[in-house]
């Protein structure tokens, strides 16, 4: 009956429709039937016309909802998109990013890729989701403060404020994100100062951390974090209460890569500017090698018993190398391979000791450097003296340092192996001191004794410097070098390119000279105009010719302009080389005619040349 009813209904209200349909569905009926037949009364007929016109009512209903959505977000998009402010849409169900503005791709590092929008790789779905799963019940939240590591060394802090929305048909946040404002410049600078004291501390290759008064720790370097990756408690010495002054230890401990490594470990009390502990600085060394060399040693002395003598000044050996462990020390035989050396003697040569060890000092060192040192060393074996002498360097921080050198031979008694071992200590106080009053000294002496201009020796100083030199040379019977030096067309050079450049040009070329010579003794002096002296003592010819070829070479490289030169392009000198070994009742008036003559000739011979005389014999 109520099926009846709705049929009725049904026809009455929509009796052009209910035909259309039947015609639709049952096309032959439709002409064998009139209208009023007895189809309009069937129960299943009408239920079906029903089901029908409510899906198709259905559809139509989905599909303007969906333009709507779609025409809505479009509008939606464009002004997001614009938006000054980094704005994400993150799925409800597990954090997955939806869709991010220009403004979150620069401030997250948000990609977009074939379409999909991808967090940055510090960023899972996860962490997203696990943030947003404590307002899920909420309506919204604003400015949250939230941090994000997007590296070791990038922390960033953000605001966060969020809405549900629903987007394409799914649940998810709409979120609004607000870098906060930068610091005040105080911070920001204690910040700067705070990371380049972390650059340091991280350029450092020792195991470095501080603890504070109760032992927490306060800060570490990369190397202590690559050393012990996560497992700090075993690189932390304790009794940090107990602690005062300064104390030293040693542990045995795994490295990351399974090897067995000994540490030796110098904590340090820090205290503040009021003189009150605050805490203690911890440095950790690796001493493995170290234990090692000393195990060596000792199965070397079980092998070898009828060696016990030979054994015993080995020993004293490495004992003076453990002894004087705070100064740089090093050790190579006789071929200048590297045997042996601590971290303060591979620091000051700006070496790692891993990199020295077994290697040619010849390879590590600039070649005129090892020249140098190589001739003392075949002196310290040939003689087997020890030699003293000063060095300077400068390490790579760039701080610069001064070193009293030792060295002295050794032989292995074992092989017969000799070599040099060099032991250094920091004297640059003293030299600093020294420096300083050489410095009033050169300043007093200035006035009488320097050429204004070129800031070398006057003629009046080289002729007193002769004179001493003379009468000593007499005494010791060594031979006394002068070389006279004139820049060749000068005169052109000034007459072209003006006395004031050409005054620049003397200053230069003084300055070469200067860097030429490098022994203390030795002295460059303007001698008058554009001609130049050198005096060597104790050198002989060759070492004369030596000091004349790196003249050449030095101005060559200098490459001081000449155009007007009928010698070369650039600045050139000719030299006359002459040494004597002043005899009793001789006049140093011979070694200047000497030089004169050899100059003269160098200049007969086309200039830029270099010309020798020894005792009036010509070379």
């Amino acid at each position: 009956m109520k099926v009846n009813r709705l049929v009725g209904s049904f026809s009455a209200v929509f009796p052009s429709i209910y035909l259309f349909a039947i015609a639709c569905l049952f096309p032959g009926a439709g002409l064998a039937l009139e209208p009023s037949v007895s189809l309009l009364s069937s129960p299943v007929l009408i239920f079906t016309l029903v089901l029908f016109i409510l899906l198709a009512g259905g559809g139509l209903v989905a599909l303007a909802l969906l333009h709507l959505d779609s025409s809505s977000f479009r509008k939606l998009h464009a002004i997001l998109t614009h938006m000054p402010l980094a704005v994400v849409i993150v799925r409800k169900k597990d954090g997955a990013l939806l869709y991010a503005n220009k403004t979150s791709c620069e401030l997250l590092g948000v990609r977009r890729l074939d379409g999909c929008y991808l967090y940055p790789d510090d960023i899972s779905p996860e962490m997203m989701f696990d943030f947003l799963r404590p307002f899920s019940y909420y309506r919204g939240f604003r400015n949250v403060t939230e941090e994000l590591q997007f590296s070791r060394d990038r922390l960033m802090k953000l605001k966060v404020s969020g809405q549900p929305v629903r987007y394409k048909w799914q649940a998810a946040w709409l979120l609004f994100i607000v870098k906060p404002q930068e610091p005040q410049a105080s911070e920001t600078m204690l910040e700067q100062e705070q990371r380049v004291f972390q650059q340091v501390l991280n350029s450092l290759s020792e195991l470095v951390y501080f603890q504070d008064k109760s032992g927490q720790i306060l800060g570490t370097n990369k190397a202590f974090d690559r050393f012990w990756q996560g497992r700090f408690d075993e690189g932390v010495m304790d009794e940090v209460d107990s602690f005062s002054g300064h104390n030293s230890s040693h542990s045995w401990t795994t490295a990351p890569d399974g090897s067995s490594r000994l540490l030796e470990t110098n904590k340090t009390m820090l205290i503040d500017d009021k003189g009150e502990a605050i805490g203690t600085l911890s440095i950790s060394h690796d001493v493995t090698d170290w234990h090692e060399m000393q195990e060596n040693l000792k199965q070397e002395i079980e092998r070898r018993e009828i060696t016990e003598q030979a054994l015993a000044q080995r020993n004293n050996l490495f004992d003076t190398i453990m002894n004087a462990c705070q100064d740089p020390i090093g050790l190579y035989n006789e071929h200048g391979v590297y045997v042996g050396c601590n971290e303060s003697f591979a620091r000051s040569l700006g070496l790692r000791r891993e990199e020295m060890l077994g290697r040619s000092a010849s390879e590590l060192l600039d070649e005129e450097v090892w020249q140098n040192y190589w001739e003392s060393d075949q002196q310290v074996m040939r003689d087997g003296l020890t030699v003293k002498m000063d060095d300077y360097v400068i390490l790579d921080d760039g701080a610069p340092i001064w070193y009293e050198v030792l060295k002295s031979p050794y032989k292995d008694p074992t092989d017969g192996t000799v070599g040099v071992l060099i032991m250094a200590r920091d004297v640059t106080e003293r030299k600093m001191a020294e420096q300083q009053l050489a410095d009033a000294i050169m300043e007093l002496q200035e006035l009488s004794f320097i050429d204004s201009l070129t800031k070398v020796a006057n003629r009046r100083s080289f002729d007193e410097q002769l004179r001493k030199l003379w009468h000593s040379h007499i005494r010791e019977q060594n031979p006394l070098t002068l070389i006279l030096c004139d820049i060749d067309n000068f005169k052109s050079f000034n007459d072209n390119y003006g006395h004031q450049q050409g005054d620049f040009a003397l200053r230069e070329v003084a300055k070469v000279f200067r860097n030429v010579v490098k022994r203390e003794t030795d002295a460059v002096a303007r001698y008058g105009g554009e001609e130049f002296a050198f005096l060597l003592p104790n050198t002989d010819i060759k070492g004369g010719k030596v000091i004349a070829e790196r003249v050449h070479r030095h101005l060559a490289e200098k490459g001081i302009l000449h155009d007007y030169s009928d010698v070369a392009e650039k600045l050139t000198v000719s030299l006359g080389v002459a040494t004597v070994t002043p005899r009793p009742h001789q006049d140093y008036g011979e070694l200047v005619e000497l030089a004169d003559i050899a100059l003269y000739q160098a200049k007969s011979a086309g200039r830029n040349c270099t010309k020798l005389m020894s005792d009036r014999v010509a070379t």
